[in-house]
């Protein structure tokens, strides 16, 4: 069954630029800043090592964030329009944890009242990076396989997003205190500690999975529950984001394939700056996808 069908996001999953190109996937971009004057797009005006290697140079010099506006998500429908396409698919980052979201349900709203005959779905990925790249490679390559219709692919993405994991790992604890995710004694005692907690997004709110001590370990422990969670799912997509730290997610990628054996898609990238302004340099996350395996 032939759909055609356009897939946008917003760049918080930070896709691999193949990944964009390979499906025809329209990127929405964040913007971040870090003297909240003069704001990037992320993925299109800067490098991310280069924001990086700045929040390594300037540590108290904490960037700040901004989500694609209505007007963004405005001009990304418009733009799949002229393009020939009448169904339009949208994700986003959680919706507790940007505006994303929130804007494009009000942009897809006055674009509709504008343009008939058009249908835009958005859907909120409840989780962010590594996670939300994975999901939104299922739903580009259940685009491409063209064997669903328009409502069957809407209600089975709907389906595997409470099965999607996004579970990370920081170097750093000092960004999460930053960022407001942990507080200032936790931080503190995971630094005396040489504590590298593994943490997950659930419903858009950062959770513990297990305190670590050394990052090493830390990373045998995110693969491990990753392992765990295969089970739960079937037909999966595996994506591993790094920030600035490219060998030790090789280590990690050698350790799922060896000890768990997995063998199906694993896509790599770096972490992109929008959710790494919240986690700094050092982070290093998986992500898995896929359908309810019972």
């Amino acid at each position: 069954m032939t759909e055609k069908i356009a897939q946008l996001v917003d760049s918080a999953g930070n896709l691999p630029r193949e990944i964009l190109e390979q499906y025809q996937i329209r990127e929405v971009p964040f913007y971040y800043s870090f003297d909240r004057n003069t704001y990037f797009r992320e993925n299109a005006d800067g490098d991310t090592g280069d924001f990086y290697r700045q929040m390594e140079r300037h540590p108290d010099q904490a960037p700040s964030t901004s989500a694609p506006n209505e007007h963004d998500w405005g001009q990304a429908f418009e733009e799949a329009w002229r393009n020939g396409y009448r169904k339009i698919l949208v994700t986003t980052i959680s919706s507790a944890l940007s505006a994303s979201f929130s804007n494009a349900v009000l942009a897809r709203d006055r674009y509709l009242s504008e343009r008939k005959h058009v249908q835009i779905e958005v859907i909120p990925s409840q989780t962010c990076s590594c996670g939300q790249a994975a999901l939104e490679i299922k739903i580009a390559q259940m685009i491409h396989e063209a064997q669903l219709s328009w409502d069957d692919i809407c209600t089975r993405i709907k389906a595997m997003v409470p099965l999607v994991t996004t579970l990370f790992t920081v170097q750093n604890l000092f960004y999460m205190k930053a960022g407001g995710r942990i507080g200032g004694a936790t931080a503190l005692l995971g630094q005396v500690l040489n504590i590298k907690p593994v943490c997950e997004f659930v419903h858009g709110v950062v959770r513990p999975v297990k305190a670590v001590r050394g990052r090493k370990k830390s990373l045998i422990a995110m693969v491990n529950e990753v392992g765990t969670r295969l089970k739960q799912v079937s037909n999966p997509v595996i994506c591993t984001q790094n920030a600035l730290c490219a060998e030790e997610e090789s280590f990690m990628i050698q350790y799922l394939r060896s000890g768990l054996d997995f063998d199906g898609p694993i896509y790599r990238g770096m972490l992109g700056a929008v959710v790494g302004a919240h986690s700094g340099p050092g982070s290093i996350g998986i992500g898995l996808a896929g359908e309810n395996s019972v």
